[in-house]
Order: structure tokens, then sequence, then C-alpha cells
């Protein structure tokens, strides 16, 4: 068997998602064993670079000119190229800047201080705005098991099914009860499945860390937040929480 070249790329982020592909445990010694790793920052110290990768795993937004020059190489020696994590595939936590270039001009000033110029974009920018995606793995972080699906049909040459349904679909097939009737307001109607459900199961509502459905409805999602006393501000908040982009 021939094992596919995969080499993971940071862009901006907070690298959780690489933290969470490392504690998938006992099952990464059986994805490395199926994997020639030539490039994983966390795991060489001297990454052998390759020409071509038969697998390309891209975490964090597009947030400056270093980070696009990076992924177009990325693309240019990729057969297959993976979003990997929200920010990578939404823009996510970077992306919270994109609204308001005068506040986060203001922001850099308060944190770094007049004297230092901080040479990024206006907007943090998911990957497929720069290259073509392949396939997009959602979450903040990654859900563990959907890494093993996805790294097991991409090495098989099959490609991956995306979830098209809502949190809702994960709450049900896990028994979890719904929020909503427990007066807890809740993104799960319109936010993509695959997590598998693991804020609702511990009471927490589903904040859309893994994007809005293509087809959501949000002026029902907002009038039921609107029931349970979220102002419009609020929600319009939540909604672009990890997009960085306002709902109409």
């Amino acid at each position: 068997m021939v094992r596919p070249k995969v080499a993971f790329f940071g862009m901006t982020s907070c690298k959780g998602c690489y933290f969470q592909l490392l504690l998938v445990n006992e099952k990464l010694p059986y994805l490395l064993d199926r994997m020639d790793v030539v490039d994983f920052w966390m795991l060489n110290e001297a990454p052998k670079k390759a020409d071509k990768y038969d697998i390309a795993f891209i975490d964090g937004a597009v947030s400056n000119h270093e980070n696009a020059e990076l992924v177009r190489e990325v693309r240019e020696k990729a057969k297959f190229v993976i979003a990997f994590g929200t920010c990578a595939c939404l823009g996510g936590i970077p992306a919270l800047r994109n609204p308001d270039e005068k506040q986060h001009n203001a922001y850099h000033k308060m944190v770094y201080g007049k004297e230092i110029a901080i040479k990024s974009y206006p907007h943090a920018d998911p990957v497929h705005k720069h290259i073509h995606v392949d396939c997009h793995m959602y979450g903040c972080p990654i859900n563990e098991h959907e890494i093993i699906e996805v790294v097991r049909d991409v090495i098989l040459g099959k490609k991956p099914v995306e979830p098209d349904y809502p949190v809702c679909v994960d709450c049900k097939k896990a028994g979890i009860s719904c929020l909503f009737k427990e007066g807890v307001p809740c993104l799960g109607p319109v936010s993509i499945a695959g997590c598998d459900a693991p804020c609702p199961a511990s009471k927490t509502a589903c904040d859309g860390c893994r994007g809005p459905l293509p087809d959501a409805n949000w002026s029902e999602e907002a009038k039921l937040l609107k029931e349970h006393g979220i102002d419009r501000k609020k929600i319009d908040m939540m909604f672009s929480k990890y997009t960085g982009e306002k709902v109409k």
C-alpha cells in the first residue's frame, strides 16, 4: 500500500484544531501508519518538504499577505485540500474584526500601541475565498470522530460527505431534549451538524461554531431568540460570531 503524502499548514488561528487532532488518542497511530506526514510543525522539528502533496490540511483564516501566498502555494502542490476547522472554513474568531475596520484598527492600537504596525488584511477570510477547497471540516475545534472518517475516506479515494442538516438532528440522535423547551436559547436549528451535539448534551446552548446552514430559517430563529429575551443587536452578534458577516 502506497501511503499518501500528507501535510498540515497553519494560517491565523489559536491552533486548537491541531491539539484536537492529537487528542484522537489510540486512533492517532492508526492514522499515522496509513499516511506519510511530510510537514506538520507540531510533530516534525525538521519537516520533510515535498514538491507535491496528496492531502493538505489548512487550518486558520487567511489574514495577511503571507497567509494568502501560502494557501496558493499549497493549492498548487496538493491534490486534495481540506479546510481544517471553522477559522479555515468560515473565518472564525479572527473574522470578528470584519464588520468594522475602524474598530479593528482601534483594537490594534489599544493592544499594541501606536508605534507597532500590524500588517494584516482588513478582513480575515475563509480559505475558499482564495483557493479551491475540496472538503470542509467545520468546528471550533473540529470533531475527533469526523477526523477519522474524513481521513479514511480521502485515503480510500472517496470524497468525504459534508453534513447538510442542523445540530437539532444530532440532538435527536443522541436523545438530547431541546434546550428551547427548557428556556435556553440555542443556535442549533440554524447551524451545521456533525459535532454530535456535545454542547446541548451538557445543557450548554449551541453557539453555531460549525457555521450557518445554507438554507437556514434565520427569521424564525430570530423570532425564537426574541421570545427568550434577546434583543436584535445581541442576535446579530450571535449570528455573525464565527463568520464576521451579518445575516439579513
